[in-house]
């Protein structure tokens, strides 16, 4: 298996490779890993309001994603190394990857545990959580890998902003997390991924900016940050009072509801202009 490591640290960008790689921009299989700015990510049929808190998204330059594959709401920053396990098999092996990371750590000492849900768990917390994506012709199993992220940011970040009362949305399950570095002081991402490619047999390759000039990558990308996408593909909820949002609209007006007091108005719609503007600028 060939192993990728991107040098991009645009959340869109990775997700668009990953999503390029899938669709055939690479002799499959491959594991492609990649650290991402601080940014949420949710599953594809989630809930922003439910699964993070907004206002404090914006206050501390947290940027927020919506992926394509489902599963929970995570947390990323520099110090969590993604991975993804992309392959051409239509049918996804949930236990492939996960069995990967688990042998190749075996192999130097720290020893994993596979939960029912394909995560990893390190001495009963979890240190890794994953998501699955298939098309008819591909598959793959991606996770992060918490090595040395700040979990307190991480902890603030996943509170909810709203508890709806209603909700078409898959709520995350939601697990006490852990660091390699709690347990394995000294260990960086570096470590992480010559500990992979030890078990793969292979030699990582870094990919370039050029992959940014496929109309692949581009369409991906700029569907990815869409305001249709990242927001509108909410599924619709109801807080108390009866007020309705579908499609991440309240009563059709964009981020603009009648009805809604001040606090709550700016609890509920905090300004991610600056985020839009930014993740524009792709390398």
């Amino acid at each position: 298996m060939r192993m990728f490591i991107s040098p991009f640290t645009n959340p869109f960008l990775n997700l668009a490779l990953e999503d390029y790689f899938l669709r055939g921009g690479a002799d499959l299989p491959v594991a492609f890993f990649y650290v991402n700015r601080p940014c949420v990510v949710l599953g594809r049929f989630q809930n922003p309001w439910l699964e993070c808190h907004l206002p404090y998204l914006v206050e501390n330059d947290i940027w927020l994603v919506r992926r394509q594959s489902g599963g929970g709401c995570v947390f990323h920053d520099e110090g969590n190394i993604n991975f993804s396990f992309i392959y051409n098999d239509a049918m996804v092996d949930r236990k492939r990857g996960s069995g990967i990371m688990q042998r190749a750590f075996h192999k130097v000492g720290i020893e994993l545990d596979i939960s029912p849900r394909n995560d990893l768990w390190l001495n009963g917390k979890k240190i890794s959580g994953s998501a699955f994506k298939q098309t008819k012709d591909g598959s793959f199993h991606h996770g992060t890998f918490l090595v040395n992220s700040d979990l307190k940011r991480l902890e603030e970040s996943l509170k909810h902003t709203v508890v709806p009362k209603t909700t078409k949305s898959i709520a995350s399950v939601r697990s006490q997390v852990t660091t390699l570095q709690e347990y394995y002081p000294g260990v960086e991402i570096t470590d992480v991924l010559e500990i992979v490619a030890h078990e793969l047999n292979t030699v990582p390759a870094t990919i370039d900016g050029s992959y940014f000039s496929r109309p692949e990558v581009q369409e991906s990308f700029y569907g990815l940050i869409d305001w249709k996408w990242l927001w509108g593909e909410t599924p619709s909820f109801e807080l108390e009072g009866g007020l309705q949002v579908h499609k991440g609209l309240v009563e059709g007006e964009r981020f603009s509801p009648r009805h809604v007091g001040l606090d709550l108005k700016t609890r509920l719609f905090p300004d991610f202009s600056e985020q839009s503007r930014l993740s524009n600028q792709i390398l």
